[in-house]
């Protein structure tokens, strides 16, 4: 029977739709004439796959499938790393674009892990450098400052101590017990539990094994195994599951996780990933996410299902990327047009051009030298005579707040700009 079935060429590791589905949805589908049942279907499908595995060098045998469209996915990836990325001109806006996208990150990874505070809050706590008010806060903050860290790091070799140094950097401030901060878990009394439900979804590893399953992984991270070529955004998913799966630390797991993923591309020189909000696209989908968890799992530690689900998330977030360039790029044009005299008579730069396009669009908005400093990774002096000048020019209204200096943006921003002559 098995062999006239792979006679005929019908699906092999995908369903009738070319999907990499799991048995969850194999069952659920119309048996193929071919086969007496959809059990039959499905044990065909899995000794499809067993032929064409790759196994990882860990303990678990974790193994994957280079599916077509995982190929596909990854050579469109890669064509918009080397392609339509010039043709955006990042590099034109690097620092603003690298703090907006650092800051969009730290907020929605924190808020993956339950950081209760609104984007608006945790940005101005960010962009105006003010201390965390709450947990929650100081998780969001706490994100900001791994992400430059794992910037600053991207050369160097992962190592276990350097996994420590992050997640102390994660959790600092953020947990239960401060002496968990920076070290492996002592237990095995950490479990994954469903929000929803309270119901347990995973049993991690036994803490005894951590150190060794640590240097496991940051051999793989480093490139050093396995003796078969496995592609960058692969081996950066890998990580992300690997370390995710053995949940070494009593908390923090996941901001850490998901930072160590931005370590491997930035490492592979992959640097648009320096612009990119990953954890922002999970956030929307997290119950598939989680489910894509659950699926490996269940299903012989094949990491395709996993693979497939953050090749999805990596190719939104590049998108969102390119969206959101496209509306700034539209925006400074707009203000461009606007204040068209003032440049040509040299009196606006850039950063302030910017800031004017926001400023137009948001009566009343305060802006200080931190954020504004913040804003564009410029020095504390320069932020200061960019806004004292747009006052200067009567572009907006200089007052004080304490002891500190704030400039309005005036309700008739855009006729004072106009009557400029």
């Amino acid at each position: 029977m098995l062999k006239k079935i792979q006679n005929e060429s019908i699906p092999t590791i995908v369903d009738t739709k070319k999907r990499y589905s799991h048995w969850d949805k194999i069952r659920h589908l119309k048996t193929p004439n071919k086969f007496d049942s959809i059990e039959q279907y499905w044990h065909f499908i899995k000794a499809s796959r067993l032929q064409q595995q790759k196994l990882l060098p860990f303990i678990e045998n974790f193994s994957f499938i280079l599916t077509d469209d995982i190929q596909e996915k990854i050579h469109q990836i890669d064509s918009k790393m080397h392609g339509s990325v010039e043709a955006k001109n990042i590099n034109e806006n690097k620092d603003r674009y690298i703090v907006g996208s650092l800051i969009d990150e730290a907020i929605s990874s924190s808020q993956l892990e339950g950081a209760a505070t609104t984007r608006k809050v945790a940005r101005n706590m960010l962009k105006h450098n003010k201390p965390p008010e709450n947990r929650s806060q100081q998780m969001i903050y706490n994100n900001y400052l791994a992400i430059q860290f794992i910037n600053r790091h991207k050369q160097d070799d992962l190592t276990p101590s350097l996994i420590l140094e992050l997640h102390a950097i994660v959790t600092n401030n953020a947990m239960d017990d401060a002496v968990d901060v920076g070290r492996l878990r002592q237990d095995n009394e950490v479990n994954v539990v469903d929000n929803r439900t309270g119901a347990t979804l995973h049993h991690p590893p036994d803490f005894q094994e951590l150190p060794s399953r640590l240097k496991i992984l940051c051999d793989f991270a480093n490139g050093n195994a396995p003796d078969y070529f496995v592609h960058p955004i692969i081996r950066a998913i890998v990580v992300h599951f690997a370390l995710a799966y053995d949940h070494p630390f009593a908390d923090g797991n996941g901001r850490t996780t998901r930072a160590l993923f931005y370590w491997v591309m930035l490492k592979n020189d992959y640097w648009l990933f320096e612009y990119i909000t990953l954890s922002t696209h999970i956030k929307k989908a997290q119950i598939q996410y989680d489910e894509s968890f659950l699926m490996v799992e269940n299903d012989d530690f094949d990491l395709t299902y996993f693979i497939n689900s953050q090749l999805k998330f990596i190719q939104q977030s590049i998108t969102g990327l390119f969206d959101y360039i496209e509306k700034k790029q539209q925006q400074a044009q707009d203000a461009s047009n606007l204040l068209s005299a003032y440049l040509a008579d040299g009196k606006l730069n850039t950063r302030q051009v910017i800031l004017m396009s926001h400023a137009v669009k948001h009566p009343g908005a305060s802006y200080t030298f931190a954020g504004h400093q913040i804003s564009h990774h410029i020095g504390y002096a320069t932020a200061k005579s960019d806004l004292e000048k747009l006052a200067k020019l009567e572009l907006l209204q200089q007052s004080k707040q304490g002891r500190a200096f704030i400039f309005i943006a005036p309700n008739n921003l855009e006729q004072r700009i106009k009557a400029y002559k």
